[in-house]
């Protein structure tokens, strides 16, 4: 099992050969994440997060681009930062959560899992005045890995 950004975690590489192919996103995935984060919220006594398109898009492009370079940051290959990579939405102030992940039968409650094992991610899963979020799963068949970002945000107005 391996899963970046959560050092409490066992590692366990399983080694995927001979796969060329780009990032696939998974909406599904995605879509797990999306709940299983409202899940957590809702068992603490928080609101859940309203999902939003563009903030979905922000996640996914991001997902995206750690894919591409094979690698887990907060700072984009181009050098953006989440607040550059959200310039243009209506936002006070934003958090992101990642996780690069292979060897799990369900990588994507794995990676929720290690976010409440870690206080930094599991501050902003539990952040109160954290209300909308954008969500991107992507797998990389080329290596196995599956790349989840989860982005919180509380509005402008």
């Amino acid at each position: 099992m391996f899963l970046s950004g959560c050092p409490q975690l066992r590692e366990r590489i399983s080694s995927v050969g001979g796969m060329s192919s780009r990032p696939i996103p998974n909406r599904d995935e995605s879509d797990k994440a999306f709940r299983a984060v409202n899940r957590e919220r809702i068992r603490v006594g928080l609101l859940p997060l309203a999902r939003r398109a563009d903030l979905d898009e922000v996640a996914y492009q991001h997902a995206r681009d750690l894919a591409e370079m094979d690698r887990l940051s907060h700072i984009s290959s181009d050098g953006r930062q989440l607040e550059h990579r959200l310039v243009g939405l209506d936002w006070v102030w934003a958090g992101e959560n990642l996780a690069r992940n292979k060897g799990f039968d369900n990588p994507t409650i794995e990676a929720v899992r290690g976010w409440i094992e870690s206080p930094r991610h599991r501050d902003n899963m539990f952040r109160p005045d954290f209300s909308q979020t954008g969500v991107a799963a992507l797998f990389d068949p080329s290596d196995g890995f599956t790349y989840l970002v989860q982005v919180f945000i509380i509005p402008s107005a």
